[in-house]
């Protein structure tokens, strides 16, 4: 029997997978984000070292090949790269490392053009076109893109809420939830907790659900925001679209579309309203069991 691994490493979460040659589920564990990017290169080595280890759950089992998809990529990488964040980690001879859309294309399993769409702590789309060719938009990190993630909600959110603090903006619930979300009963202390404790995109993502909690409450400023982002996501996933065949399929993933269906319908309205032919909808199998594929297909295609 050969084995083989599938990773989906995030911005705050990477998902380990083993699965048998029949692509049965062995086993799979959770660990941190490998988005280097982020948290730098020696973080990522140890959270997807955790990821891998837990999966394997020191049992002896003899890897054949392994993929493993990471946020902070935009395409496969080169063999300096793989050893760089997964030599001496994975007990594997063939690693391929490439971008967690790369991975979440494969989970699509179809043939012919479609497109993701990942929206976590951040946020990235790609397509597959006729030819077999991937193609982004995106993707551009939490300073200057990640629209419509769970960063880019919180990040404004917290925003609203100072503002309505200091009475410069319209009242929301989102400053009481804000302060004590992040157990902070000053506006110094809150900032010492978004600013001087080690920081990651993570760290700020984590109150997107309250923002999607105060809309449901009927907050209108949440709601505002959460369909400023929405839509602005949905323009970069239209951007791709127009680029693949006609009536391409759109995957989704990531926390903010798994976890808050009101979130994906909002977005799934917006991508419609240009696109109506679109089939939009959660991926079909997890990202994880995308990489297995992939790591499946690999080892056939190298004989």
């Amino acid at each position: 029997m050969r084995y083989y691994l599938g990773v989906d490493g995030g911005g705050s979460k990477t998902t380990a997978l083993i699965c048998d040659e029949t692509g049965a589920r062995i086993s799979s564990f959770f660990a941190g984000g490998i988005n280097y990017n982020a948290i730098g290169i020696d973080a990522a080595r140890e959270n997807l070292r955790a990821a891998v280890a837990g999966a394997l759950g020191g049992r002896d089992i003899p890897l054949s090949s392994a993929c493993i998809g990471c946020a902070a990529l935009d395409g496969p990488a080169d063999d300096a790269l793989t050893e760089r964040l997964c030599g001496g980690v994975i007990p594997c001879d063939h690693i391929i490392l490439d971008s967690d859309v790369g991975v979440a294309l494969a989970a699509m399993d179809s043939e012919g053009g479609a497109a993701i769409a990942i929206c976590g702590t951040g946020s990235m789309a790609a397509g597959r076109d006729r030819d077999g060719r991937i193609i982004h938009t995106g993707g551009y990190g939490y300073l200057i893109g990640d629209e419509g993630s769970g960063f880019a909600v919180a990040r404004q959110a917290v925003g609203a809420g100072l503002r309505c603090f200091d009475k410069s903006g319209p009242a929301t619930m989102i400053k009481d939830r804000l302060f004590a979300f992040y157990n902070a009963e000053s506006v110094p202390a809150l900032l010492d907790t978004l600013y001087k404790t080690p920081f990651t995109p993570g760290t700020v993502a984590a109150f997107a659900p309250e923002v999607l909690r105060c809309a449901e409450e009927g907050d209108a400023v949440a709601s505002s925001i959460l369909k400023d982002q929405a839509k602005g996501f949905a323009e970069t996933v239209k951007a791709l679209l127009r680029k693949l065949p006609e009536n391409a399929p759109l995957g989704l993933w990531g926390g903010m579309f798994q976890h808050h269906e009101s979130y994906a319908a909002l977005f799934s309205e917006y991508v419609k309203k240009d696109f109506p032919g679109c089939r939009v909808g959660l991926l079909p199998n997890p990202p994880e069991y995308g990489a297995v594929l992939a790591a499946m297909r690999t080892e056939n295609k190298n004989g």
